[in-house]
């Protein structure tokens, strides 16, 4: 067929033929237009209808497929095909973005979004484990996390050079994996499949944000417990402190924009060091034998190991988004491979030294576990301000790990409401989220048992189970090799087992530790 295509009008006498590269003629007539909407699978059946509508409106003449009424978002109103366009994925689309980040700007996000609660709660993680298992399975988790990562990311690559767009988030290449994958039941679900992963997201980044009010609330506890004359006080209960942070998160949370985030995160990722080689002093002047714990602790409590640990790799949830923000997306790779370097040491190496200096009395957050009563006045204010910044830098983090839920809801929410009131209503959105996450904190304020139980039951399923099924669905019409089909069906496999097995021994737990006669597992006092 000829190149390019034939913009209708209802003048039978008068076609505009426009030229345009590897575009074929859709249509001559309204009857050729029905003909051909049976042969094209992925238009939306909106779409067509749409155009038919236009060949019968008198006086107009618009073009088949336009731009400016592409949506990325909304699959009924996005009617652009695989291989519809081969412009790559370049920088200079993002380089006059608003708001874009630098590839420095993105590794700060990315250690601050993987450094947080999930760090200190990994001496946990290796207790429930083993001496020798715990470790060496941080290390097997942390190859598989990173390697899954870099499949969501070029899977979202691939995608947007199909389908011309300039980037995608997780439910946009999950829906998009459907669209071009060969089962046709997905094809027609396949914005169902997006609201799904959407549904896990807001799940998993408001349970780290739920964690982050109980850490700080803990924290704080024991904080107030160190000063003179306070150490037998009657403290009010846990949710008290919890509530005193609930205000100052608000007011955070309603900064918009990543990069007025960006300079609060270089801050808090330079506390966190130094309190993490504050931490590390300490731990490394109460070291026991490695001979003193065993190898493996038990079967029993290897789900709890898994959920804690998956739950450590935090970052699956900002990878696009972030990758999304920057200039240059093709430096995203060399970003995560440096960041989660980085942040696999850090877990291993804390993990493992944490329970070699606490054993059985290590803490749902190692922090918990410094000194601040029964030492000298100079010791006990040395850890003091250590959670203090911690406290810190948990408060700097919830900012971070909320993006992602406002960036899944809001859009939804922006086409459906006045452009007058917008504004207000993106600041109800973002304190009713804030809300929520406190209500929930505040009702289990459990640190590890909650930890383990978001870890267990959606960052599984964000980390592990969807990117190696998004995979397959892309790389089908390229020939999948055996090796990579057993590889991801052995990802995948290893996350649903830790995604049942965890989410049921952590709900267990928390049932359990509601029970007076019951001591849970991972309770802190």
């Amino acid at each position: 067929m000829d190149s390019g295509y034939t913009l209708l009008t209802t003048d039978s006498t008068a076609a505009i033929d426009v030229e345009v590269d590897e575009v074929q003629t859709l249509l001559a007539s309204k009857s050729d237009l029905e003909d051909e909407a049976e042969e094209i699978e992925l238009f939306d059946m909106s779409s067509v209808k749409r155009i038919q509508a236009s060949v019968n409106q008198p006086g107009e003449r618009q073009p088949l497929i336009s731009d400016s009424t592409l949506s990325d978002t909304d699959p009924d109103n996005d009617i652009r095909v695989p291989n519809a366009t081969s412009k790559e994925l370049s920088s200079e689309a993002r380089a006059f973005t608003a708001h874009s980040v630098s590839n420095f700007e993105a590794l700060v996000h990315l250690l601050k979004g993987n450094i947080g609660t999930g760090l200190l709660s990994l001496p946990v993680a290796v207790k429930n484990a083993g001496v020798v298992v715990g470790p060496v399975g941080l290390i097997v988790m942390a190859i598989i996390c990173v390697y899954c990562m870099h499949m969501l990311v070029n899977c979202s690559h691939k995608l947007c050079r199909k389908c011309g767009h300039t980037s995608m988030d997780y439910g946009e290449v999950a829906e998009n994996a459907c669209r071009v994958g060969p089962i046709m039941f997905l094809r027609r679900h396949r914005v169902a499949v997006r609201r799904i992963v959407n549904a896990f997201l807001l799940l998993t980044q408001l349970g780290f944000c739920c964690v982050y009010f109980v850490f700080m609330g803990r924290n704080a506890e024991q904080i107030l417990r160190a000063f003179p004359g306070l150490q037998h006080a009657q403290f009010p209960p846990v949710q008290a402190f919890v509530a005193a942070f609930f205000l100052p998160v608000m007011l955070l949370c309603f900064i918009q924009n990543w990069d007025h985030l960006a300079p609060i995160s270089t801050v808090a990722n330079i506390v966190m060091v130094a309190g993490l080689v504050l931490i590390y002093q300490y731990i490394l002047r109460q070291l026991h034998s490695p001979f003193n714990y065993p190898a493996f602790s038990s079967w029993g409590e290897l789900p709890l190991f898994f959920g804690t640990a998956i739950y450590s790799f935090e970052g699956i949830g900002i990878v696009l988004p972030l990758e999304n923000k920057m200039r240059n997306p093709q430096s995203f790779p060399m970003v995560i491979n440096v960041g989660m370097g980085m942040v696999t040491i850090l877990y291993v190496s804390l993990g493992w030294l944490g329970y070699l200096a606490f054993g059985d009395h290590v803490e749902g957050s190692i922090t918990l576990n410094l000194p601040t009563t029964h030492t000298t006045p100079s010791i006990q204010a040395l850890y003091v301000v250590v959670k203090l910044m911690f406290v810190f830098c948990i408060f700097c983090t919830y900012a971070v790990q909320f993006y992602v839920p406002i960036n899944i809801i809001w859009p939804v929410l922006r086409s459906r409401i006045s452009h007058e009131y917008q504004t207000v209503a993106e600041y109800i959105l973002r304190a009713a989220l804030v809300v929520v996450t406190f209500g929930l904190a505040a009702g289990i304020p459990k640190l590890g048992l909650f930890i383990s139980l978001v870890g267990a039951f959606s960052s599984s399923a964000l980390a592990l189970i969807f990117p190696p099924l998004i995979e397959l669905l892309v790389k089908y019409e390229d020939g999948l090799h055996p090796i990579l089909v057993l590889r991801n069906t052995i990802i995948f496999l290893f996350g649903f087992v830790g995604f049942v097995a965890g989410s049921y021994v952590s709900i267990a737990e928390i049932i359990d530790s509601f029970n007076p006669k019951m001591s849970p597992t991972l309770s802190p006092p």
